[in-house]
């Protein structure tokens, strides 16, 4: 029964993988796209608590934006750190009122602040309330209808408003996710951002692993209808319809959570509108740089993801459409969820049962050729798009893979399973990874100290 179990799974994941190989390569181009000629209003929401590592790369971000009309509002959500001192101290902040709406619930705001400095620049000091209703806070008082949630970590590339206002002028279109890249998988050269790999383990692992969840799975998905989640780093929504399904639900995984509500306004309401990746709007983010802090932020996403699928369990093929469900119960879970435990148990099958070790070498050769081939089709997609690593760097990156197939792939699979066991004894509030405040240098424009580039 195992073995029979074990066949049914791996043909699915060859299916899936197979799909995530071929659909970007042959459907993904880089394309000239003009811009329309009027700016859309954009409001930038970025929740803030104990950010004072990073809190200052985001900055540097915002002020290299190609695009005017934006405004930003950083939720400072009961901060213990110095994070409100920075900004005050780079952003000559005044207290002054601001409008509004009243659509939505949250935690009290204490001071409402505006930067001298920056007139387009608001800071919502409030009582801690997590990050779901730091961002509600956030919806509640924006102005504009296009409205971008950010991480404190996030660092948005220069023309990634323009790529989002570019997208949102297609009236299908109501939610949008961008592309996140790994900010230590990246060096200055020749006054642009250059991809590199002589980079430690642990982060080599997380920069495959981002390459082919963008620019494969996310791409495709996009294709296909199907997008589950909206990564929290970088979203775009229609403000209406956030107010429309109350904001963000106060859960650990509010990105996947906030995505599903959509699929269901999308299924029921609204049979006309999609959710769609822009792989041309980019930002960057800090990932883990430690075992201690990756554990901590993938245990998150589990118990986010089971939060999720147990809670819209009964919306499946009933409020959200047939593809959004089968990638969800498929991919999702079948494969990335419960996969996990007999994939742990083949080392102990083996130990026990020499007899079936040639049907696991097979299984595991086969696995192993799938991953070169997702590799090898992000680095031609992504190149497509500008990254494009140097041929040392390609070259470092095949030796990784070995070990990025036996341990860390083994190591997630770990991950995966203490966090579905710990979903249902633990549900975790919001409880951010570990921050170290890696310098980032942004595209053609030098900006490498953030006292000149803030008036600090």
């Amino acid at each position: 029964m195992f073995l029979i179990i074990t066949i049914g799974l791996f043909c699915i994941f060859i299916l899936f993988h197979i799909l995530y190989i071929f659909v970007p390569l042959y459907t993904l181009r880089q394309q000239a796209y003009g811009h329309p000629s009027k700016e859309k209003g954009i409001s930038i929401l970025i929740p803030a608590y104990n950010e004072a590592l990073v809190i200052e790369n985001c900055l540097v971000g915002i002020k290299n934006l190609n695009y005017t009309n934006f405004e930003v509002l950083f939720i400072n959500d009961g901060s213990t750190d110095d994070t409100l001192e920075i900004f005050h101290k780079h952003l000559r902040l005044i207290k002054t009122p601001r409008f509004n709406s009243g659509l939505l619930n949250y935690g009290k705001v204490k001071k409402i602040y505006h930067s001298q400095k920056y007139n387009n620049i608001w800071i919502i000091d409030k009582s801690n309330g997590g990050k779901a209703d730091a961002l509600n806070a956030g919806i509640d008082f924006a102005i504009n209808e296009i409205v971008i949630t950010l991480d404190a970590d996030s660092i948005l590339e220069e023309n990634s408003l323009n790529e989002m206002n570019r997208i949102f002028s297609d009236d299908s279109v109501i939610a949008a996710g961008g592309l996140v890249k790994v900010v230590q998988g990246f060096k200055h050269s020749d006054e642009k951002l250059t991809p590199f790999f002589k980079i430690p383990g642990i982060i080599r692992y997380q920069v495959v692993q981002y390459l082919t969840a963008f620019y494969l799975h996310k791409t495709t998905q996009s294709k296909l209808g199907s997008i589950t989640v909206i990564a929290g780093a970088f979203g775009a929504f229609q403000r209406s319809i956030l107010n429309q399904i109350k904001g963000f639900r106060q859960t650990v995984g509010e990105d996947m959570d906030i995505t599903l509500r959509i699929h269901e306004l999308i299924s029921t309401c609204l049979k006309n509108k999609r959710i769609v990746f822009v792989p041309e709007a980019v930002c960057y983010t800090e990932c883990p740089s430690s075992f201690k802090s990756l554990y901590t932020q993938r245990i998150r996403w589990q118990k986010g993801f089971m939060d999720c699928i147990i809670t819209y369990r009964k919306s499946l093929y009933r409020k959200m459409n047939f593809k959004v469900s089968t990638y969800l119960l498929l991919d999702s879970l079948l494969l990335g969820t419960l996969s996990a435990f007999p994939t742990l148990m083949i080392p102990i099958l083996i130990f026990f049962s020499l007899n079936h070790i040639k049907f696991f070498l097979i299984l595991f050769i086969i696995s192993f050729v799938l991953v070169i081939m997702q590799v090898i089709a992000s680095l031609l997609v992504s190149k497509r798009f500008g990254h494009s690593y140097s041929l040392k760097d390609k070259f470092l990156l095949f030796l990784f893979l070995p070990f990025e197939v036996i341990l860390y792939r083994l190591t997630e699979l770990f991950f995966v399973s203490i966090g579905t066991i710990l979903y249902f004894f633990k549900k975790d509030g919001w409880n951010p990874s570990e921050r170290i405040g890696q310098p980032i240098i942004l595209n053609t424009r030098v900006e490498i100290n953030i006292k000149d580039t803030l008036g600090g």
